[in-house]
C-alpha cells in the first residue's frame, strides 16, 4: 500500500502509456555496455526531484538525490530483425530513492500493453520471437521480486544503482553528450570540464575494438555488480569494475590459491 499500484500513477510518461514517450522532467538516456538479459531490449530513463541534482562520481555511479526515480522497461519484438516493430512491454522497474535508501519496484505488464501493475512477488512470463538467423526462440522470462533486486543491486548492507555511471552515461543520445547535457541543464553537478577527464566505456558489441577494452565492459556489465570490493562476490578477491588498476600478479596470485581458474588480462 506503501506505492502506487500501476505505473501510470508515478506520471513518468505522456500517453499513452505504451509508447514510453518520457514526460517533461522525465530523461531518456542509453549505456556504453548493457547488461546481457536474454536478447530483450531495454529502455532507461531518470527522473530527477524538481530543483534537486546529481553528483558526479569518476568510477561509482552518480549520487543521486532523495527524490529520484530510475526507470528501465525490458520488451521484445516480434522479430529481432525489425526491432523498432510489434513489440511486447514485458514489465518496467523502478528504483526510487527515499530518505534510508533506494527502494526496488517492478510492475508487469498487462496484456492489453495499457498499463503495468505492481508484482511484489515477481513473474515468469512465457515469451517467444524470431531470431536474427531466422529461428524461433522460446524462454521463460523472470521478473525479478522485490527481494531478488537484492541479489545484483546490494553494497554492503545498502541497495544501489549500477548502470548510470560516468563512464557507462558517456555518449551520445541524438547528438548529444549525455552528461554535458544533464550538466547544461543544471541537473548533474561537478562534470569535469575536460572531456578527456571523464571515463568511458567502449562497446562490447563493437567488434573493431580492441579485445581488451571490450573484455573490460562485458565484464564490468555482466559481472561486477557482485565481483567488486563491496559485492556479494567480495570474497572470491576477484574484482571486475573496468576501473580496477590490480595487477596481472594479483590475478596469478587468485589462480595459484585456486579461487579462479580463468582470467581474462587487460
Amino acid at each position: 500500500s506503501e506505492w502506487p499500484r500501476l505505473l501510470s500513477e508515478f506520471g513518468l510518461f505522456t500517453s499513452p502509456l505504451r509508447s514510453l514517450t518520457p514526460a517533461a522532467d522525465v530523461f531518456s538516456y542509453t549505456i556504453n555496455a548493457p547488461l546481457f538479459s536474454d536478447y530483450s531490449i531495454k529502455k532507461r530513463f531518470i527522473r530527477l526531484p524538481k530543483g534537486k541534482k546529481a553528483i558526479y562520481h569518476p568510477t561509482e555511479t552518480l549520487d543521486f538525490p532523495e527524490g529520484t526515480i530510475l526507470v528501465k522497461t525490458f520488451l521484445y519484438p516480434a522479430d529481432l530483425r525489425r526491432p523498432d516493430q510489434d513489440q511486447r512491454i514485458l514489465e518496467t522497474r523502478l528504483m526510487v530513492k527515499q530518505a534510508d535508501g533506494w527502494k526496488t519496484l517492478p510492475y508487469v505488464w498487462n496484456e492489453k500493453q495499457t498499463d503495468a501493475e505492481l508484482t511484489v512477488a515477481g513473474a515468469t512470463i512465457p515469451v517467444s520471437w524470431v531470431h536474427t538467423d531466422g529461428e524461433v526462440k522460446n524462454i521463460n522470462y523472470l521478473v525479478p521480486g522485490m527481494n531478488q533486486c537484492k541479489n545484483c543491486h546490494m553494497r554492503g548492507d545498502q541497495v544501489s544503482p549500477i548502470g548510470p555511471s560516468a563512464r557507462q552515461l558517456n555518449r551520445d543520445n541524438g547528438g548529444v553528450n549525455q552528461l554535458t547535457m544533464l550538466s547544461a541543464k543544471g541537473l548533474l553537478e561537478g562534470l569535469p570540464t575536460h572531456p578527456s577527464e571523464i571515463p568511458k566505456l567502449v562497446s562490447w558489441e563493437d567488434e573493431t575494438g580492441a579485445v581488451a577494452g571490450r573484455a573490460r565492459s562485458w565484464l564490468e556489465a555482466n559481472c561486477a555488480h557482485c565481483h567488486r570490493a563491496d559485492g556479494a562476490g567480495k570474497t572470491s578477491g576477484l574484482h571486475l569494475l573496468a576501473s580496477e588498476t590490480r595487477s596481472e600478479e594479483h590475478t596469478s596470485e587468485l589462480q595459484s590459491r585456486g579461487l579462479i581458474s580463468y582470467a581474462v588480462f587487460c
